[in-house]
C-alpha cells in the first residue's frame, strides 16, 4: 500500500496551480488565432500552425505529468487511468505528425495529383500510423482495465485526497477548451492527412468522455462510494480498449500482405504484453 502521511506536498499543490494557469493562457491565445480566421483570415500561416500545436502539445505533456503524480500521491487510481490515457494521446500525436509530414512531402512530389503510386503510398501511410495507433491504445487500455479490475476484485480500494478532484476537473476544463478550439478551426489547415486528422479529433472528443469519468467517479469516491475510483479507472481503461479495436478492425482489410500475415501474432502479442503489465503494475500497488 502507498504511504501517504500528509497528502500532496505544498509545492506539488502550487506546480499544478501554476500548470493549469499555463494551459489555460495557452487557449487564450490560440482563441485570439480563432477570431482572426473568422474575421477572414481563413488559413493559418505555418508560425500559428505551429505555435497552436506546440501550445496543444505542452498542455498534454503538463496535464500527463500533473494528473500522473497527483494520482500517485493522492492516492487516484482513476487519474493514474486518465494520465496514461494522456500519454497514449501524446504518442499518438508524434504517430500522426510523423504521417502527416510524410503525406506533404508526397503531395509535394505530385502537386497535380496524376500519380497512382503516390497517392497509394498516402493512403499506406495513413493505414499504418492508424493500425498501429489502435494497437497501443487496445494494448494500453487493457493493462489499465486489467489491473483495476483486480483491485476492485480484491478489496484493496482507498479513499483518493481531495486535490485530485481539483485536478481532475482542471484537465477536463483543459480539454473542453482544446476540444473547442479544434472544433472552431476544423481542421481547415490540414489537408495531406484525412485519416490522421480525423483520429486526432475523435480522440480529443474521448479525452472529455473520460474527463468526465474521471471527474465523476472522483467525487462519488469523495462523497464515500470509495470504489468509484477504481470502476472510473475502469471504464477509462475499457474506452481506450474499444478506440484501438475501432482503429484496428478500420485498417485490418487495408493492410499491406506483409502486415496482414503478422496481424494474428500482433494482436496476441498485445493481449499478452496488457496482462504482463497489468500484472507488474498490480504487484508494485499490492
Amino acid at each position: 500500500m502507498r504511504d501517504r502521511p500528509g497528502g500532496p506536498h505544498p509545492l506539488w499543490q502550487t506546480f499544478v496551480a501554476r500548470t493549469s494557469w499555463t494551459c489555460f493562457h495557452g487557449l487564450e491565445a490560440r482563441a485570439t488565432v480563432v477570431i482572426k480566421r473568422y474575421l477572414g483570415d481563413d488559413i493559418m500561416s505555418k508560425k500559428e500552425r505551429n505555435n497552436s500545436i506546440s501550445i496543444s502539445l505542452i498542455c498534454n505533456i503538463l496535464l500527463v505529468i500533473g494528473k500522473g503524480i497527483t494520482g500517485l500521491l493522492a492516492n487516484s487510481n482513476a487519474l493514474v487511468a486518465d494520465a496514461v490515457h494522456s500519454m497514449t494521446d501524446v504518442s499518438a500525436f508524434f504517430m500522426n505528425y510523423r504521417a502527416c509530414n510524410d503525406c506533404e512531402i508526397y503531395n509535394r512530389v505530385d502537386r497535380k495529383k496524376t500519380s497512382k503510386k503516390i497517392s497509394q503510398k498516402i493512403v499506406e501511410t495513413e493505414i499504418h500510423a492508424t493500425f498501429y495507433m489502435g494497437i497501443l491504445l487496445f494494448m494500453v487500455g487493457l493493462a489499465i482495465c486489467l489491473h483495476n479490475f483486480m483491485i476492485l476484485v480484491l478489496d484493496k480500494v482507498e479513499k483518493p485526497d481531495f486535490i485530485s478532484v481539483v485536478v481532475a476537473f482542471v484537465a477536463l476544463a483543459v480539454y473542453a477548451g482544446l476540444y473547442k478550439y479544434l472544433e472552431a478551426t476544423d481542421n481547415h489547415n490540414v489537408k495531406d492527412c484525412v485519416l490522421t486528422s480525423r483520429n486526432t479529433h475523435w480522440q480529443n472528443k474521448m479525452n472529455l468522455v473520460s474527463g468526465t469519468v474521471v471527474a465523476i467517479g472522483l467525487t462519488g469516491a469523495m462523497l464515500g462510494f470509495i470504489f468509484m475510483d477504481e470502476l472510473a479507472a475502469v471504464v477509462v481503461g475499457s474506452i481506450l480498449v474499444g478506440m484501438g479495436v475501432k482503429l484496428i478492425m478500420e485498417t485490418r482489410e487495408h493492410l499491406s500482405p506483409a502486415m496482414k500475415r503478422y496481424f494474428k501474432p500482433v494482436i496476441i502479442s498485445s493481449i499478452l504484453i496488457s496482462i504482463a503489465l497489468g500484472a507488474i503494475s498490480l504487484s508494485f500497488q499490492l
